[in-house]
């Protein structure tokens, strides 16, 4: 029984081995209609065809739902489009409500820096949205920033490349990209 399904195997395996037999014209009829569909006027006629006027029917329903999502786009695009030019976060926040702003000052002591920036929750992380100002020969750099009352993650940029955390301020942990964070809160006014 065993020599049976053995050799059936063996002469299945020789089929399935050996090349298949093709047509000794299917070069030539692949290749006629490669010519056939790559004919020049096939993309004229396509193009044609897509201009061609046509009716368009559409229900008063259809219209106002799009004519709502249109203007809803367009508020959101308002709305948003300080964000996307760059406006730093505490911006828009001082804007919107200059009271509920409380004035916090960074410092980092970094004496063989060349350069300090601020990023953070309140200003989306862009390096060059809050630079700190050298306040003294010995390294010592500082920024203030209007921040609404709450709760933000923030770290300093060395030199354009280097991230660190306050060494003054409690760390977190790592962010997504393994970079180091610190944490403000910010109580308002009168509290």
């Amino acid at each position: 029984m065993s020599e049976d399904r053995d050799e059936l195997i063996g002469r299945v395996a020789l089929v399935l081995r050996g090349a298949p037999e093709l047509s000794p014209d299917l070069d030539a009829r692949i290749m006629a209609r490669v010519r056939r569909e790559s004919v020049p006027g096939t993309w004229r006629a396509a193009w044609t065809a897509v201009r061609r006027p046509r009716e368009l029917h559409v229900s008063p329903l259809a219209a106002l739902a799009v004519a709502a999502g249109i203007a809803g786009l367009v508020l959101a695009a308002a709305v948003l489009s300080p964000v996307r030019r760059g406006v730093p976060a505490a911006s828009l926040a001082r804007a919107l409500a200059p009271d509920s702003l409380t004035p916090v000052q960074f410092v980092l002591v970094m004496p063989s820096a060349e350069s300090v920036a601020l990023v953070g929750d309140f200003n989306d992380w862009n390096v060059g949205a809050q630079l700190l100002q050298q306040a003294s020969a010995e390294g010592v750099w500082s920024v203030t920033v209007p921040l609404a009352p709450g709760r933000y993650r923030y770290t300093f940029v060395v030199n354009g490349n280097r991230w660190i955390a306050d060494p003054a301020a409690p760390t977190t942990v790592e962010d997504d990209f393994g970079r180091p964070n610190s944490i403000i809160t910010v109580a308002g006014r009168g509290t």
